[in-house]
């Protein structure tokens, strides 16, 4: 009987800590997917003003023509072309986030029709009754202690799940971070030689390219963020610990690219920068995986504890 409770106990629990996790995760989605939604919306308005500035600059006017005779219209043609460049690369960043979040949302809600989850409270709550019957029907002080070692082994056991999950998806972060950081020295080496040693016109082109490439690699990291901080939250849900990365840099780095992006010595200095933060971001994550390792070790700890508890009431 005693077994059969334990074990009906950790298998009820974990089905109940995985339904909750995904109804979080959930309400977590949607409420970013919505932020994400007005983002993508404002970011399209601005895109369509400066594509709009942009037309009006290249019609005829007066005007237009008075700054071509002065010499000016030159200037503020590339100044409206920066900045209609700047709006479309953040735009289409934020189009991105929608794409990702979209999926993710549409995701969770089918796990959370998992047919396991459909009575795991009307369950959790027979299960509740029938183990406080069996423990009023024992006396037996042995028992309940055994009882109180099975009770805090389901709670490790379940701790122990969240920091390997949370584990995977900080080595998946750091490999999409090492990617993006090794593209971006790509582009470092290019911008270098396109910068001062006057690469020309193929240099400039293979050093966009691997721009480009830096771009689809660090949005692919920033997913895998996202994912590693939704991770390190379930974590903090069942332990006292506090798992978190410093935000400064978390989403901030992809910006560096979005500012005087027609300068050569503006690219590099930019790139330059990106690669700082990225590095600090790993930084970041390397911490926190060791945290997580060290509490998975101490985990493992009391769980070899207990386990020499169990058999020491047993075998007296």
């Amino acid at each position: 009987m005693e077994s059969n409770i334990q074990e009906r106990q950790l298998e009820l629990t974990m089905r109940r800590n995985e339904r909750n996790r995904v109804k979080r995760r959930l309400e977590g989605a949607e409420q970013k997917l919505n932020e994400a939604i007005a983002q993508r919306d404002r970011l399209h308005k601005q895109l369509t003003k400066e594509q709009q500035d942009v037309a009006k600059l290249g019609k005829f006017s007066f005007a237009n023509k008075i700054n071509q005779w002065t010499g000016k219209w030159d200037e503020l043609m590339d100044k409206e072309m920066t900045e209609a460049m700047e709006a479309e690369l953040k735009y289409n960043e934020a189009d991105k986030m929608v794409t990702d979040l979209k999926s993710e949302t549409e995701n969770l809600r089918r796990e959370m029709e998992n047919p396991d989850f459909a009575y795991v409270e009307e369950e959790w709550e027979d299960f509740l009754k029938e183990k406080e019957a069996w423990i009023r029907h024992s006396e037996s002080k042995a028992s309940q202690t055994l009882q109180t070692i099975a009770d805090e082994r389901v709670k490790l056991r379940s701790i122990l799940r969240e920091i390997e999950e949370a584990r995977d998806a900080g080595s998946k972060a750091t490999r999409a971070l090492d990617a993006a950081l090794d593209k971006l020295d790509s582009a470092e080496g290019m911008s270098m030689w396109d910068t001062f040693l006057g690469g020309g016109l193929i240099v400039s082109a293979l050093k966009y390219s691997e721009m480009n490439s830096s771009d689809d690699l660090v949005h692919r990291a920033k997913r895998a963020l996202r994912h590693y901080e939704t991770e390190l939250m379930d974590v903090q849900n069942f332990a006292t610990d506090s798992f978190k990365i410093n935000q400064k840099d978390l989403f901030a780095f992809t910006d560096v690219f979005f500012d005087n992006i027609f300068s050569d010595w503006m690219v590099h200095s930019r790139i330059t920068d990106a690669q700082n933060k990225l590095n600090v971001v790993l930084q970041e994550v390397r911490r926190v995986q060791d945290q997580l390792a060290r509490k998975r070790d101490q985990i493992n700890q009391d769980l070899q504890r207990l386990d020499e508890e169990e058999q020491h009431i047993i075998i007296s």
